[in-house]
């Protein structure tokens, strides 16, 4: 098994996830493909590695696509989440319309462990958790993304300081994996 796939593994491991990585050692490569539940929603997650470039990928798709006739308005939105977004970006996809979250790193002179592929995980899945709903009303039902994004932005008591655990505040997203698994 490559470096790379080896941090993959441990990551696995932390998430006490069974799936199986396929390494190409010639190519020095690795993907593993799984489904996790995402706001009720089956996302397919794929995690690349290659040796040679020092990068490993992770990749969230949502498990809708665009309508040709809402593909403006879902890259308006796209565009604004990507504006905010600390970390990843999200795509859709040209050629089948899909809209996926890539989230990748160079790690070429570092020593990441399985806890920095569990990190990229959890940091998609905050983002995709928070923007699932607007994404699916603007590339499948067509709403305009400026209005979208205006009810998305306006405050709520949850957002306010000190509302953590506030009754009524809305939990913290967990994906769970197609087995039942969460990124924490």
């Amino acid at each position: 098994m490559t470096r790379l796939a080896l941090i993959v593994q441990d990551a696995l491991d932390q998430l006490e996830w069974q799936d199986e990585i396929t390494v190409d050692e010639a190519a020095g490569t690795s993907q593993l493909k799984t489904l996790v539940n995402l706001e009720d929603q089956s996302c397919t997650v794929y995690i690349d590695t290659h040796e040679a470039s020092d990068s490993i990928s992770v990749y969230l798709y949502l498990p809708f696509c665009v309508m040709t006739a809402h593909y403006p308005e879902a890259c308006m939105l796209v565009n604004a989440i990507n504006t905010d977004a600390r970390h990843g970006h999200l795509e859709i996809v040209a050629e089948s319309g899909r809209i996926r979250l890539v989230v990748s790193a160079d790690v070429e002179g570092a020593n990441p462990t399985g806890l920095f592929v569990v990190r990229m995980l959890q940091g998609g899945e905050a983002l995709l958790s928070h923007w699932i709903g607007a994404l699916a009303a603007v590339a499948i039902s067509g709403h305009p993304a400026a209005a979208v994004l205006a009810e998305m932005t306006t405050p709520t008591a949850v957002d306010e300081p000190g509302a953590e655990g506030v009754e009524g505040a809305t939990p913290a997203p967990v994906a769970i994996p197609a087995a039942a698994r969460t990124l924490h």
